[in-house]
């Protein structure tokens, strides 16, 4: 993950090093958020809110960290050679919040739990259905099998839904559940007023390096307006959801710092690759000759993003980039003039009701009219959109759309196959532009039926290159997670799965 402040704090690094970097600092970080949390149990949780929170008390037996796979709850794990067993040796003398050790009876029991039909578990069951069977193999070593291949399992272990509660809590709690999280991490449960705030406070049996802060507050505050007037009076130390145009009033402020992040979504203009002129590669490749990329992330999100060098966000495993489509409106005009449209033609382009995508759909107008593309922006509110893109091939009467990709675990298997793959054409999944290549639907096949990523990666990378000279979308740019947060505060930012991660907070 990269992340970039946007000032230069040397002050602050120097008062850290005399502080001493082994020191705890006392105290309670309060962080304002844009929604609330709905549930606190990872097998439950649906959105960005539930996830940032159980991230401070619960670990799974793999994690991100800054966008990287790393080892939790495992010391390690290895897959075999078609991918479908993975075994992990558990770390030793780890326990939950509730006093129950960790062990592999503990990582079945809870795991076969998600997996029952008739547990709370269903968003967790649905990220982790791959999985045939859990085994105890030893007192700390245990034995996931699939059902068959899957070479990206590894990553949907380290996202939330997979994160692992304590057993004893399943039995105490009950349906209750969501109310009561017990797992291993940093932090511990305090309290949730519903609607309104989450406390958890530094977990002092913790097995790794201890939180460097007394207590972490999740206070929920709607309005962006808000958030950043409690920034500026020190009523909160962190801030989510900073709007572009508010980011001018937190750089005004010595006290304050804009922090943003690379992530795993994508803005897109999906094409529909079945309906003409976009059944034609070198109108699709035209229109992605015809954008200024640059010009549209400075107009559109002040900057804050990255142009798309890849079908899948750069942040991703496996993504590998590609040959520019540099702006080149003359080189546009002659593909579209070879592909038949010397006057070129006339589309409507479907998307969100929001700020960013009226102004991305209003840059994409002025530039395609430059090489005689006559656009119209049809903004519709998320549920009628989603309808519409939704709908199968032959009744689909979408010809462009304006929307959102993204990666959600970090690896390029879900990315691609939500995407590009045949089985996912809709109403199945993502694949809006209806784009099929056999090579890719191969390529893919042969990333998932091997345990060895290295390889995943170059086979990934092959086929990223067909989809991007195939140019299903008009590929557009990566829009940065940006936040606001005191100067006093460091360890506190954005995951590049767009969840805040406060987990090494700290405060000078």
């Amino acid at each position: 993950m990269a992340l970039y402040t946007r000032k230069l704090l040397t002050a602050l690094v120097i008062a850290a090093l005399a502080f001493g970097a082994s020191a705890l600092a006392a105290g309670t970080v309060r962080m304002a958020t844009s929604l609330a949390p709905n549930t606190l149990q990872p097998a439950e949780a649906t959105g960005l809110p539930d996830a940032a929170v159980i991230r401070t008390m619960f670990e799974g037996l793999v994690g991100f960290l800054d966008g990287e796979l790393v080892n939790e709850l495992a010391s390690s794990w290895e897959a075999n050679d078609d991918a479908t067993s993975y075994t992990f040796q558990l770390r030793e003398g780890v326990k939950f919040h509730d006093g129950t050790p960790l062990d592999a009876a503990a990582v079945k029991s809870y795991y076969d739990w998600v997996l029952d039909p008739n547990s709370r578990g269903a968003r967790g069951r649905s990220q982790l259905s791959a999985i045939d069977q859990v085994v105890v193999v030893g007192d700390h070593e245990v034995r996931i099998d699939l059902k068959g291949p899957n070479g990206a399992f590894i990553y949907l272990l380290a996202v939330s839904n997979a994160r692992i509660a304590s057993p004893a809590s399943l039995q105490e709690y009950g349906d209750d559940i969501g109310r009561h999280p017990v797992g291993t991490g940093p932090f511990k449960f305090v309290s949730w007023d519903e609607g309104q705030s989450v406390v958890v406070e530094r977990n002092p049996d913790y097995w790794g390096d201890q939180a460097k802060v007394d207590r972490l507050e999740f206070v929920v505050v709607n309005n962006a307006a808000t958030r950043v007037a409690m920034l500026q009076s020190g009523e909160v130390q962190f801030i989510e959801a900073l709007p572009p145009q508010l980011v001018p009033v937190i750089d005004a402020d010595p006290n304050l710092d804009v922090v943003s992040t690379k992530t795993n979504f994508l803005r897109i203009l999906q094409l529909n690759t079945t309906k003409a002129p976009f059944d034609d590669v070198r109108v699709r490749q035209a229109l992605n000759y015809a954008i200024d990329k640059d010009q549209l992330v400075n107009v559109a999100v002040a900057g804050l993003a990255t142009v798309m060098t890849s079908p899948i966000p750069e942040t991703t495993f496996g993504a590998a980039a590609q040959p520019p489509y540099t702006y080149d409106p003359e080189k546009a005009r002659s593909l579209l003039a070879e592909a038949g449209y010397p006057n070129g033609f006339d589309v409507k382009v479907l998307t969100f009701t929001g700020d960013e995508y009226r102004t991305v759909g209003q840059v994409l107008q002025q530039m395609f009219a430059q090489v005689g593309v006559r656009m119209t922006l049809d903004q519709q509110e998320r549920g009628a959109l989603v309808d519409q893109i939704f709908k199968p091939v032959e009744e689909n009467p979408t010809e462009a759309a304006l929307v959102g990709a993204s990666a959600t675990t970090g690896d390029a298997d879900l990315a691609i196959t939500t995407s590009f793959v045949r089985a996912s054409f809709p109403p199945a999944s993502n694949n809006w532009s209806f784009y099929e290549n056999d090579e890719v639907e191969e390529l893919v096949a042969a990333g998932r039926a091997t345990g060895d990523q290295a390889a995943r990666a170059t086979i990934y990378a092959e086929a990223l290159g067909i989809i991007w000279q195939d140019a299903p979308w008009v590929f557009l740019y990566s829009p940065d997670s940006v936040a606001g947060r005191s100067a006093s505060l460091s360890g506190v930012a954005y995951a590049p799965d767009n969840t805040v991660d406060a987990r090494r907070a700290e405060l000078h």
